[in-house]
């Protein structure tokens, strides 16, 4: 049911009207009946809050919660369900070929080595049988196309896969520590998916009101920042990886070579990243189509309608156009506006090649105009900085791509600077006390500066345009003092070898720990009341279950895809790799 009450102080909370009333009826009752109930109920204003606090009441949906399982038989779950066997079936297939005859084959090989340096008589007769053998075998181009099938298939085996789960690579000692800014600033947003999607079912919101000026709460209340570091991440290993391979260059590529380039690289970058998305929106479908016929709490956002409908923005990486309330999985709005980002900064690379100033410039007036459009914005929709800020500005100001490109710009202007003193910068004492003085004055004013909630509408405009901004050049500093060996124990914090494994999950662990989130919270018949205890064990047991479904994700879907994309380029099996392909 929905409300008109003039009783509840307007917060711009989605679903702030809605009021969930359960019912225990006999199974004769159906949803006709019970709708049609309610609705003389309403209109007669039978209800005693009805009268005792002057609240009109209109119903919104019946929900039968006796699940038939019915809803499995429509071509859209068949569809769904027939995807998700075909890629356990050859995940399967792979896995028994990689142990019965590709193993088996690989260790005849290595026998016969071993052979050569021992038993000759026995070498002798494992050759006559490879002769043998060999009179019937198939032709030289028909074993090549098949060893070839053979290869992709083996893409897929999980053993192979798995090997990659806890190994370190040999990576760029610099960047390093952009693996543990991954897995940190993913745990800050997991910390912050849980408030945000579980405030619908909060019991105790009032508590929670009165708590935002509490330390911790700041923190969880900012869930934003630390995807402006993820957006300053992209940018830095975008710039990163393309100075390297100019560094290659002998000669001034013409522009067809760099069309070229730059197809390759938007190509590889979706071929990254879409599988894994794809997968994700499918597994929500389900399980939230599941949901919709046994859970009493709707949810903050409802995926299986949405994605549904909308799953194809997704997919194109155009779901940010469209509106706050019509996105699929809200919170994969990053996904569209980096790789909108990663088209927009290959551009300027390219461009950089023959024109560096004009692509130096690009950049820039691209960095104010940003912050004029997000000042001017706010100042139309009348922006108050608060807690529910977000839910109000989403749709102008939060998902769009123009309010957001500041930070991945500023990570690829870092890295130009970085790569041109070869990340051998001298500083002094006195200029790094300075310089942590102010990057942490800066992002904790940031963080923790607004304890005034009744903020005037020119001061909150100026938080809205430039906190982005001085959080990114905040981190900036961090990644420019720890790339030119300056940071001491920051640097080794965040390159410990724990981050360079956990980092390899953070992609799915971002995809998944919302669905876990709404799945937990669904489940329930009644609202939880929020402290410090729920919080905590709610948190260690989403990002615990998020990371151990990353794992399966790996292994299953992006490490068979990004081998298939290494064979179909002709890769070498082993190179000396930079991690910095995928964001997350």
């Amino acid at each position: 049911m929905r409300h008109s009450s003039t009783m509840q102080y307007h917060q711009a909370l989605p679903n702030e009207d809605l009021v969930t009333l359960g019912l225990c009826l006999p199974a004769s009752c159906t949803k006709h009946d019970v709708a049609t109930m309610l609705d003389k109920v309403l209109h007669n204003k039978t209800l005693f809050i009805g009268e005792l606090f002057t609240i009109n009441f209109r119903l919104q949906e019946v929900t039968d919660l006796v699940n038939d399982y019915q809803w499995l038989l429509s071509s859209k779950m068949i569809s769904i369900i027939g995807v998700l066997l075909l890629l356990f079936t050859t995940v399967t297939a792979a896995t028994v070929y990689d142990i019965s005859v590709h193993r088996n084959h690989v260790n005849s090989e290595k026998k016969i080595i071993r052979l050569q340096d021992g038993n000759t008589e026995e070498l002798k007769n494992v050759r006559k049988v490879k002769c043998k053998t060999s009179d019937d075998g198939p032709a030289p181009s028909e074993s090549r196309q098949q060893n070839h099938m053979n290869q992709y298939l083996l893409c897929f085996s999980l053993l192979r896969n798995a090997r990659h789960l806890f190994q370190i690579k040999e990576s760029t000692e610099p960047l390093r520590i952009f693996y543990g800014m991954r897995v940190l600033g993913m745990l800050w947003i997991i910390l912050g998916h849980l408030i945000m999607f579980g405030f619908h079912v909060m019991a105790n919101k009032s508590l929670y009101y009165m708590r935002n000026d509490e330390v911790l709460m700041k923190i969880i209340n900012n869930p934003t920042f630390p995807v402006d570091t993820f957006f300053f991440m992209s940018g830095f290993l975008s710039s990163y990886i393309f100075l390297k391979e100019k560094q290659k260059m002998k000669r001034t590529l013409s522009i067809t070579e760099r069309a070229n380039m730059f197809i390759q690289v938007i190509i590889k970058r979706y071929i990254r990243l879409t599988p894994a998305y794809f997968i994700v929106i499918l597994i929500s479908i389900l399980n939230f189509t599941w949901h919709d016929h046994v859970s009493a709490l709707l949810p903050y956002e409802d995926p299986s309608e949405k994605c549904s409908k909308y799953w194809w923005t997704n997919i194109l990486y155009i779901n940010n156009f469209y509106h706050w309330n019509d996105v699929c999985l809200i919170w994969s709005w990053y996904l569209p506006n980096d790789m909108q980002f990663s088209v927009f900064g290959t551009l300027l690379l390219m461009l950089s090649i023959t024109h560096y100033n004009i692509a130096t410039g690009l950049g820039v007036l691209s960095i104010i105009l940003s912050i004029v459009t997000v000042a001017y914005t706010g100042y139309t929709i009348n922006y108050q900085h608060s807690i529910t800020a977000i839910y109000k500005a989403g749709t102008d100001i939060y998902i769009r791509p123009w309010c957001r490109i500041s930070p991945y710009l500023i990570g690829m202007a870092t890295c130009q600077l970085l790569t041109k003193c070869d990340f051998k910068l001298h500083l002094s004492k006195k200029t790094l006390i300075i310089g942590w003085i102010l990057a942490t004055l800066c992002n904790g004013t940031i963080l923790f500066g607004f304890d005034n909630k009744n903020v005037s509408l020119s001061l909150s405009i100026l938080y809205l345009s430039l906190s982005r901004v001085g959080w990114t050049l905040g981190i900036a500093w961090v990644v420019v003092v720890c790339t030119t060996s300056h940071a001491g124990i920051v640097k080794k914090i965040l390159s410990l070898d724990i981050f360079v494994i956990l980092s390899k999950f953070t992609y799915g662990a971002y995809l998944l720990n919302p669905i876990f989130i709404l799945s937990v919270l669904s489940s329930r018949y009644y609202p939880f009341y929020i402290d410090n205890v729920t919080i905590g064990t709610l948190f260690i047991a989403i990002v615990v279950c998020s990371f151990i479904a990353s794992i399966l994700l790996f292994v299953t879907v992006e490490m068979p895809f990004a081998s298939l994309l290494k064979l179909c380029n002709g890769a070498p099996k082993k190179r000396k790799e930079v991690d910095g392909d995928k964001f997350l």
